[in-house]
């Protein structure tokens, strides 16, 4: 790559606050990094001429060893780019993605730099002495933002507390109300698509259509377990863990995979169709395994291999898989549209919006922009904590959810299933339509017992509390 040649990427990260999009351009002139991180400013733009040294240095973290998956922004190692300057300029570091860039990156300094490219994946600590980056104080300056960030987690504590014990019933009442609601409406469903006659493709009516044919993708991914070739699968690793002799015990997730996409064909002997799944109600079949019971297949002791749970140790495992296969049977019941009325991304307004952002994690950014800047760093360790033990578990299970998955490129008059705007049923299943909505009413009843039972337990918190108060 000749050097009067600019190069340039543009990489996203996850971060606490979510994922972050940095800039990295190598011009002419010199190194060019913008982030949309909100803890800083861009950096200035350093000259070539300006550059004493630069090499990179790394540090392994024991975040992923020897226990359950953790959040995706804590990597088994970091590695940083650092600059000492000849023009009397503070020397720098700043990390470098953990992708194929990074070699770009790394090939391009080292050509521009020639002889002043000392050297790559140097210790961290001896790299930050031979570039004079300078730690001290730092012990102080993290020990004030972690000390900032326990008295916030003390006074949002108490707040939730004071919070809690006012709306305690309120919200008590709103989530069995909430179950209640929702198992109804999948009664409604199951009922609704009882009576909707299965359609073919080519003379399927627009609106209200239910489909049944085999599920088709570009590029089928093997299944995490399995191996099938899938369109969508998804994984998760549970240890039991024992309450002490006799008293039983509890599954626990540890671990979960997650591959494929939001989109699919559906194709039966008359034609095809593009199928949508972002907020669909997929009712799909879990394939289990169970360690001491089940062989598990050769993908899912790759899966497990460099973890702490090995199959045939000590811990009692359960494997659990759900999978689209491409080829293999789909039912759809949803939505037929021209492609022109699928929503644009960012077009929710009002409680969608909000329930969106609450789902992506985007509520993190807005919170951290909205907090005046000497509390940044606080706040972020605190949102970071707290996420880390949301976390724990689930740290590659799916960043992005399906109903949070961007609609399918399209021509506007094409047509495709999805969700619609009439809040119609959405059901998506890899069973024939008897089973699927059998699966549909089991679980539909079960919420409306969960929410009876929420609303009857809060009924009689309502009678105590005014017997109590009669009494006294």
């Amino acid at each position: 790559m000749p050097t009067a040649l600019t190069q340039r990427w543009t990489v996203t990260h996850a971060t606490p606050l979510g994922d972050v999009r940095t800039s990295w351009e190598l011009a002419p002139e010199g190194l060019h990094l913008r982030s949309d991180a909100p803890t800083g400013a861009d950096a200035q733009p350093l000259r070539w001429d300006a550059i004493a040294e630069a090499a990179t240095a790394v540090v392994d973290l024991p975040a992923h060893k020897g226990g359950p998956d953790m959040v995706s922004w804590i990597p088994g190692r970091m590695e940083w780019l650092l600059v000492s300057r000849s023009d009397g300029g503070r020397s720098f570091m700043h990390a470098l993605p953990a992708s194929d860039v990074r070699d770009a990156i790394v090939a391009g300094m080292r050509e521009r730099l020639g002889s002043r490219w000392v050297g790559e994946q140097l210790p961290l600590q001896s790299a930050q002495k031979r570039f004079r980056i300078s730690t001290r104080g730092d012990g102080l300056k993290v020990a004030a933002i972690i000390g900032s960030a326990l008295l916030l987690l003390v006074l949002l504590l108490m707040t939730i507390i004071i919070v809690g014990s006012v709306l305690y019933l309120p919200a008590l009442f709103a989530l069995g109300a909430w179950l209640f609601r929702k198992g109804l409406v999948g009664l409604r469903d199951a009922l609704q698509a009882a009576g909707t006659p299965t359609a073919r493709v080519s003379s399927a009516p627009m609106g209200l259509v239910e489909l049944e044919g085999r599920a088709l993708t570009e590029q089928p991914l093997p299944a995490g377990v399995s191996g099938c070739p899938s369109v969508w699968w998804d994984v998760g690793v549970d240890a039991w863990y024992s309450k002490g002799r006799g008293k039983g015990g509890h599954w626990r997730q540890v671990m979960a995979r997650h591959g494929g996409n939001g989109a699919l064909i559906l194709e039966d002997a008359t034609g095809r169709v593009p199928v949508w799944l972002g907020d669909a109600d997929l009712l799909l079949k879990v394939h289990t395994w169970e360690s001491g019971n089940d062989p598990l297949p050769a993908r899912g002791h790759t899966l497990l291999d460099g973890t702490a749970f090995a199959w045939h140790g000590s811990s009692r495992l359960r494997v659990r898989e759900r999978r689209m296969e491409a080829g293999g049977p789909i039912y759809v019941l949803g939505t037929l549209d021209e492609a022109r009325h699928l929503p644009a991304a960012g077009e929710e307004r009002g409680l969608a919006r909000l329930m969106r952002a609450l789902r992506t994690g985007e509520w993190r950014m807005v919170v951290t922009r909205a907090t005046p800047e000497p509390l940044r760093p606080p706040v972020i360790v605190l949102i970071g904590y707290l996420g880390l033990l949301a976390g724990v578990g689930h740290g590659g299970a799916r960043t992005q959810r399906l109903e949070d998955t961007p609609p399918p490129a399209l021509a506007p008059d094409a047509v495709v299933v999805w969700k619609g705007r009439a809040g119609r049923a959405f059901i998506v299943s890899d069973q024939r339509e008897t089973a699927a909505l059998g699966d549909l009413r089991k679980r539909s009843l079960w919420l409306v017992g969960g929410g009876v039972a929420l609303l009857c337990y809060g009924l009689y918190e309502v009678i105590q509390l005014f017997s109590d108060g009669g009494a006294s």
